[in-house]
């Protein structure tokens, strides 16, 4: 609203002032600033954009309201100006060449705006980018032979602009050859070399464009080059790594083994608490940063700037690319972070047996789980050696979350105690979910965050005690031991009946698709998340170092929460709209950071 009325403030004014009221005048005003319009609305669209610490993505509301003023403007100077022939008897004059220009470059435009309607860009997304990418280029062009006197300027701007586009994608375009594995019926996992990436990216959860190369077809790639139909996705591996994974849901973008692609990117993503410090490199090949004007060896690329000390993630389906990179950072450098992955599909998790990182902190909620089932699904948790990274980095993090055992556990017994029943192996709970369908017993299509858990007055100590009166007390023993032994023991739960996975699963080369690995340190729910006053008092935690000299620590239950408390906390959201939407509301009604990852 403030964006549209401002921008309409400006085109009416610039439209107004100095006319006299002269209708003429008005006519022939809205035409030229229509085209006085179109070098910042191209502008806007530049990826990444000349802007300082902007994302183009945040850039993108700007410019659709700036080209609904500029299609209204240009749609009322060529209503009154066929008004006024017809009235004056001229409308022979709508022949002329220079007339037919504009009227061409208005039915443009209108075919611009009925394709860029949420609908038909949803559901005709190819369709939408091709009239956008090329009527943008034949609407600058008309309009120039059309304007009368000659707008040569900004013309000159509007094709500079366009040029600077193609020249910037092209040199950060590059080929290569990737390997693809089908990692469910759902997911695939796409690789190949970081050094064929043109940009070698800084933070984690940057993304690509990866484009098609129709190797035996000049015509094709010519056509593709010209009109670049990319399709843009999160990379899943760290900055570090020598080989780039791409998380990918398999749709109508084609996936084929040993096969060429263009590579663009990569594009950095715009997270305000982590930012990469400035490094020198000396010929030792050390890495220095500087800090307080001092010069401070770090010992790993891992090392970023992090202006946060608990992170909550929130991710859906395959939006999972961006929350595993993040994970692995902000573990390494010391936050307490945790992990939620929704995902309809339990075959999904096939993915992480291709990431041999840190899990530390993350959580899996299955919600398409279905009951009286009959085949077995066998999860065995294991240990993944990392290579990259010894595990005693991680010791002092992972004691001070040791810690809080006793309250995790007591949330996912809770959280059991809502319509949700439970399966029993080898002393393991995991909660399943008998409320995840629909009236027509169809599954969700939305991964959303359920919110039924309002915040309340209850404690922490109260679910404790709710837990013990329900659940056998080996469950929720307070001993970090017994609470890894729940989350690492084998166990056998109920999949879908689902045969097209068998032979799905058969032509990935697997002989043991029934079979399932977990890293260790993962915990597995068949349920909803809901985030409730459990999560809230979580972000709300304080590590203590030691007793102070009041004797007074930081207690996740205290209830005078200052607003320091919550200055770096941050819940970051990303997959479907509905999740990110859900996470969204919840996260800004307790006061807390929030970040939309598109």
């Amino acid at each position: 609203f403030k964006i549209c009325t401002f921008w309409s403030i400006v085109a009416t004014l610039c439209t107004m002032v100095g006319s006299q009221g002269d209708l003429v005048q008005i006519t022939k005003r809205l035409g030229r600033i229509a085209v006085a319009f179109m070098p910042p609305l191209l502008f806007l669209t530049l990826r990444p954009t000349p802007l300082p610490h902007t994302l183009y993505l945040t850039l993108l509301p700007i410019h659709k309201w700036i080209s609904r003023i500029v299609i209204l403007q240009s749609l009322l100077h060529t209503f009154f100006y066929t008004w006024y022939f017809a009235t004056t008897n001229k409308m022979f004059k709508i022949l002329k060449p220079a007339n037919m220009w504009g009227v061409l470059a208005m039915v443009l435009f209108l075919l611009i705006a009925i394709t860029s309607l949420p609908r038909v860009r949803r559901t005709h997304f190819r369709v939408f980018y091709y009239v956008h990418y090329i009527a943008t280029w034949l609407t600058v062009i008309l309009l120039h032979f059309h304007a009368r006197p000659p707008m040569p300027w900004y013309t000159l701007m509007n094709v500079s602009i366009l040029v600077f586009q193609i020249g910037y994608r092209l040199y950060h375009t590059k080929r290569t050859r990737v390997s693809i594995v089908k990692v469910s019926p759902s997911l695939a996992l796409m690789e190949f070399p970081l050094a064929d990436i043109p940009k070698t990216p800084t933070l984690p959860s940057a993304h690509l464009r990866i484009n098609n190369y129709h190797s035996f077809s000049f015509l094709k790639r010519w056509f593709y080059q010209l009109v670049p139909f990319q399709h843009p996705f999160t990379i899943a591996s760290l900055p570090s790594d020598e080989t780039v994974k791409l998380i990918i849901r398999r749709g109508n973008f084609p996936l084929k083994r040993n096969t060429d692609y263009y590579v663009t990117g990569a594009f950095e993503p715009k997270i305000d608490f982590i930012k990469k410090d400035s490094v020198k490199r000396p010929r030792d090949s050390s890495t220095y940063t500087f800090q307080n004007n001092s010069p401070t060896l770090l010992t790993s690329p891992l090392s970023y700037h992090i202006d946060a000390r608990r992170v909550l993630m929130v991710v859906g389906g395959s939006a999972i690319s961006f929350g595993l990179p993040m994970l692995r950072i902000l573990n390494f450098n010391g936050v307490n972070v945790r992990l939620i992955w929704v995902s309809r599909d339990y075959r999904d998790l096939r993915l992480l047996d291709h990431f041999k990182n840190n899990f530390h902190g993350m959580e899996i909620y299955i919600t398409g789980m279905n009951d009286g089932e009959e085949q077995d699904l066998q999860i065995d948790y294991v240990d993944y050696e990392d290579d990259t990274m010894n595990d005693s980095e991680f010791e002092e993090d992972s004691q001070s979350e040791e810690s809080q055992v006793p309250t995790d556990s007591a949330r996912l017994m809770a959280r059991s105690t809502s319509g949700y029943g439970t399966i029993k192996t080898n002393n393991l709970y995991a909660v399943k979910t008998t409320q995840n369908l629909d009236n027509q017993g169809k599954i969700n299509q939305d991964d959303e965050v359920d919110f039924t858990q309002l915040f309340s007055a209850r404690s922490v100590k109260s679910k404790n005690n709710l837990v013990d009166k329900d659940y056998p007390s080996e469950t929720v023993s307070s001993s970090p031991l017994s609470q890894k032994g729940i989350f690492r023991k084998p166990n056998i739960v109920v999949p879908p009946n689902d045969s097209s996975y068998k032979s799905d699963i058969e032509s990935l080369g697997d002989d043991d698709g029934m079979k399932l690995k977990i890293p260790t340190g993962v915990k597995l729910f068949f349920t909803r998340p809901h985030l409730g006053s459990q999560d809230y008092q979580w972000c709300l935690q304080k590590e203590c170092i030691g007793p102070s000299e009041t004797n007074d620590c930081c207690q996740p239950n205290t209830n005078n929460t200052h607003v320091d408390d919550l200055s770096q906390v941050w819940v970051i959201a990303a997959g479907p709209p509905g999740l990110v939407g859900s996470t969204r509301r919840w996260a800004t009604d307790g006061g807390l950071h929030f970040h939309a990852e598109s």
